[in-house]
Parts: structure tokens; C-alpha cells; sequence
């Protein structure tokens, strides 16, 4: 298995092409640095050759559970992603050039980026890519690509059949004392989107503190959360501890979703069959 024109780093500390390792026949010691192409390594049969993840790194829960746990990607440790000696580090393209990573790249490692987007096609996209940098089986690309699709049609035959767009507010949460809401530009806004929703906020972007005042002008008729997130409000009952929520047709109704949160937004290869439990979800019990 070789890799072919991977990165290293520039004397001005841009990415550019290094020589690629050597060893025809030796499986690559991979680290995968982003928990979307951790999964789609594992669905295309080079889990074995993880040898470290990232903290998003979760799924399949089984295949991540023995790796070396490195952290999340601003806190990476130079000396503990050496002592595993990698030959090759999977990065989102936003991560690339963290001083760590760049380090890494001088030294010799190749680090990798590469482009993701919040799309149902995202997985197929990272596929090739990842193509140009390992040898990979044809029959598993095939059949990720074609559990994409269907995966899709069945969302697009189930979204055919909807005539409303529900407001939707996702609210991440980590206690009462930290609650955010999405606006736009975000992966979960993305796949709001997606499942034939509305975000119910769009007068910013990213994420910004959740305020009673506009929880209630946004008045979602669903709230959606990370299972974590609603766990740690002690679920759905917890939610009244949240000024403004009991004003909301959301709460009133009950319409309250929580999926985990990289099955959710990370956009990987089983982001339709996410879509479309989303989508059935907010679309219940419409008035």
C-alpha cells in the first residue's frame, strides 16, 4: 500500500508536496484527525491500520475503541503522535495548518488535508481523495458510493411527499450554564436543510449564546440536540430549566429530536439515512 504526493511543510509554513514513503506491500500506519475520515477509512477496509484518532473520532465504536486517543485537534501532542510513528496524518483541510501539524510535516511526517463539505455526497468526495494517497478496494468504494445513493433517493422519495418546512432551533447544550444556537453556515443548519427543515435562526452565523428573548422570537416548532447535549439537561424535562422554552410551540408540543452528534453533522457516509430520520422526525405530527 503506498502513498502518493502527500504533504510536507514550506519554509514559509504552507503545505506542499514531499516525497512519498517507501515500502511496497507494507500497510500505512494512518492517523485520521477528524472523525468523518476515520469513518470513511473504516468503510473502505483500513481501520486496522489506525493507529490514532482524534476526540471526534467515535464511530464505529467498536473499531475506535483500541486506538490511541490523541486529543482534540488544537491540543495535538508532538511527542505522543511521534511515538507512534505514522506514516501518514489525515487532517480536515481547516486543521492543516496548526503549528503542531506543521511541526510534524518539517519533520518529516506526511500530513495530509483534506476537503470536506456539508453535502450528502461528502463521504464519496473524501473516497477520492483519499484514492490519491492509498490503495484502496475497488468493491468497498463501490459499495460506499452506492449506499450513498440510495441513502439519498430514499430521502428525496420521502421529502417528495412533504408539503411544510418546520422551524427548526438546534440548541447545543453542556448544562444550563453553556447553551449555544446555530445560525447559519453550520454543519447541523446544513442538515436542517437537508431533512426538508428551516433553521429558525438566521440573522447570524455560526453559533451565539442562547437568549431567552431570542428563544422566543424564534419560537422553533422543533428543538433538536445532541443526545449528549440533552442528556446533560437531564432530557427533555430538563429543558424548562431554559428561560423562554415553555413560551416556545416546541416545548408546548413536545417536539423535541436528539440524534448523536457525529451521526447528526459530520456528513459520513451514513449522513442520508441521518437526513432522513431528521426529516421524518421534525416532519411528525405536523399541525
Amino acid at each position: 500500500m503506498l502513498l502518493n504526493g502527500v504533504s510536507g511543510c514550506s519554509t514559509d509554513g504552507a503545505l506542499k508536496s514531499s516525497p512519498a514513503p517507501t515500502g511496497a506491500g507494507t500497510p500505512l500506519k494512518i492517523i485520521s484527525l477528524s472523525g468523518v475520515i476515520t469513518e470513511v477509512l473504516f468503510d473502505l477496509g483500513q481501520g486496522e491500520n489506525i493507529v490514532g484518532i482524534d476526540v471526534t473520532s467515535t464511530y464505529p465504536a467498536d473499531g475506535v475503541a483500541n486506538k490511541a486517543q490523541l486529543g482534540h485537534t488544537s491540543k495535538l501532542n508532538t511527542e505522543a503522535i511521534l511515538a507512534l510513528e505514522p506514516d501518514v496524518i489525515f487532517c480536515l483541510e481547516s486543521d492543516a495548518t496548526k503549528p503542531v501539524l506543521q511541526q510534524l510535516a518539517t519533520s518529516g511526517v506526511a500530513v495530509v488535508p483534506l476537503q470536506v463539505g456539508n453535502n450528502l455526497s461528502n463521504s464519496v468526495s473524501l473516497t477520492q481523495q483519499l484514492t490519491e494517497h492509498l490503495d484502496l478496494n475497488n468493491e468497498l468504494q463501490d459499495a460506499l458510493s452506492a449506499q450513498v445513493a440510495k441513502d439519498s433517493l430514499a430521502l428525496a422519495d420521502f421529502l417528495d411527499s412533504q408539503t411544510e418546512k418546520p422551524k427548526v432551533l438546534f440548541i447545543y447544550a453542556r448544562g444550563t450554564s453553556r447553551l449555544f444556537v446555530s445560525g447559519t453556515g453550520t454543519p447541523v443548519a446544513a442538515m436542517i436543510e437537508r431533512a426538508g427543515g428551516q433553521n429558525a435562526i438566521t440573522d447570524f452565523a455560526d453559533y451565539k449564546e442562547l437568549t431567552s428573548e431570542s428563544l422566543i422570537a424564534a419560537n422553533p416548532e422543533v428543538i433538536l440536540m445532541f443526545s449528549s447535549g440533552l442528556a446533560s439537561l437531564d432530557g427533555i424535562e430538563g429543558l424548562q430549566q431554559i428561560p423562554g422554552m415553555d413560551q416556545t410551540a416546541a416545548y408546548q408540543n413536545k417536539r423535541v429530536i436528539a440524534m448523536d452528534g457525529h451521526y447528526l453533522s459530520s456528513f459520513g457516509p451514513r449522513c442520508g439515512a441521518a437526513a432522513l430520520e431528521l426529516a421524518q422526525g421534525i416532519h411528525q405530527n405536523l399541525d
